[in-house]
């Protein structure tokens, strides 16, 4: 069953998408895609994310657009609404232009204002983004679209040319309550927010869906969670509130990494780190103070590595795209890693020095497989589909645009999409293949 998931993916994307659309900026550097990889129902969806470096594997490319689109197509049949997946992905680095970081935002956001701009003619009307890597959900990719294109929330083009008219409810119903509900306030009592002393649900949805996978993998597999250690990869939002909701479910953490400057950080604690006082420490996405407690430390690392040496049996991957390689996989082996829950999109890396879709695909199958042999791993489709059904439920008519009801359909969804994938698989092992062979439709 896992080899025929493993051929339907990669048939999947070897079809040609549907349109991709190239821009360069006349300011800058920047050069954007969009890729929409199918107009299924009418509409498709995808963030949108910046990324720019010296490396090949640092910038963003077309075939990057195009692989995340249809790495979306799959994400929609987890979490609806029934579309097609597309993408946004801009080579840029603000801070190539300019050493002060006011200077890098103001850079960094009228390229998006142009780029919006640009496409803005696809967001009015059938295409939905959001946030990703490098491109805040609220203040960039909602705020900018809104100011430069005249639409309300990003998802807006889903909402006209898919939601409409499938139950009639008006666009701007629709519209009014995606912007009121992803916006929403979360009110953490052991963790105030940097937004009036809350968070807002943009914050904190991708990292509750990630733990809520692995919460639903050990108790319908009837294995106890509480006391379990987890790695995890990155401390951005998406691994900041898995590591939040995990230690509420009694998961110790006891590693994790984030990018800084020229290196890493990475925090180690085999007791278990105190994950409250490192969400509330950090700068930016950074780990910057040492948490006080005996035996655990903040090191600056060249490559953050030193994470997959400590043992664990939970491991999330949530910090970039396409990090993980064999030598990582036999390192997590080794450290007693069993479970993976895939909070960030493509995890394993392929070749950077080949250009071609293709051969990105053939690289990461071959990871896949490998890892897929080891671990039970929550594919990233359904693990950090979390943002993905908080738009959709809100732009169904009926929803309630407030973040408990909206996490309870994530949480609900999550729950119903990790069942499906072990529905009738005994195994641990094997789950990767298992959940193409589910939800990638040819």
């Amino acid at each position: 069953m896992a080899a025929d998931g493993y051929k339907k993916y990669q048939r999947a994307f070897a079809k040609p998408p549907a349109l991709v659309v190239e821009w360069h900026d006349h300011l800058t550097a920047a050069v954007g895609w969009l890729c929409i990889d199918s107009l299924r129902g009418g509409a498709a969806g995808g963030g949108t994310r910046m990324r720019g470096g010296k490396k090949p594997e640092q910038q963003g490319s077309r075939e990057e657009a195009i692989f995340l689109a249809k790495t979306m197509g799959v994400k929609f049949r987890v979490c609806g609404p029934d579309i097609g997946g597309g993408k946004s992905v801009i080579r840029f680095d603000p801070a190539a232009h300019a050493k002060d970081k006011s200077k890098q935002l103001e850079i960094k956001r009228g390229v998006l204002e142009r780029w919006y701009a640009h496409i803005g003619p696809y967001l009015k009307s059938c295409y939905g983004t959001g946030g990703d890597v490098n491109v805040d959900e609220v203040s960039e990719a909602t705020a900018i679209p809104a100011r430069v294109v005249g639409i309300l929330h990003p998802q807006e083009g889903i909402c006209r040319g898919h939601m409409t008219p499938k139950d009639g409810e008006e666009a701007a119903a629709k519209v009014a309550r995606l912007k009121h509900g992803c916006e929403s306030r979360v009110e953490l009592a052991d963790l105030p927010g940097p937004r009036e002393g809350a968070w807002v649900l943009a914050d904190v949805v991708t990292g509750f869906g990630v733990a809520r996978s692995i919460q639903r993998f050990y108790a319908a597999r009837q294995m106890k969670l509480e006391g379990q250690r987890a790695v995890i990869e990155g401390f951005g939002a998406v691994g900041a509130f898995a590591a939040y909701y995990l230690h509420h479910m009694g998961v110790r953490t006891v590693a994790t990494s984030s990018k800084g400057g020229e290196g890493f950080r990475v925090a180690i604690d085999p007791a278990g780190l105190d994950v409250v006082s490192l969400i509330k420490k950090r700068d930016g996405n950074a780990l910057e103070t040492p948490p006080k407690r005996k035996n655990a430390s903040v090191i600056a690392s060249a490559k953050g590595e030193e994470i997959y040496d400590v043992e664990a049996e939970i491991y999330v991957p949530a910090g970039a795209s396409h990090t993980i390689n064999g030598k990582k996989i036999k390192s997590l082996s080794e450290s007693g890693v069993k479970v993976w829950s895939c909070g960030a999109n493509n995890p394993f890396r392929y070749d950077t020095k080949q250009r071609d879709l293709s051969s990105w695909v053939l690289d990461m199958l071959d990871l896949q497989k490998k890892a897929d042999k080891k671990f039970a791993i929550l594919p990233d489709f359904v693990a950090n589909c979390g943002m993905a059904r908080a738009f959709a439920y809100l732009m169904s008519a009926g929803s309630v645009a407030e973040a408990p009801s909206i996490l309870s359909d994530a949480g609900a969804t999550i729950d119903q999409a990790v069942d499906k994938v072990l529905e009738g698989h005994s195994r641990n092992t094997g789950l990767l293949g298992r959940g193409y062979q589910v939800y990638i439709e040819e």
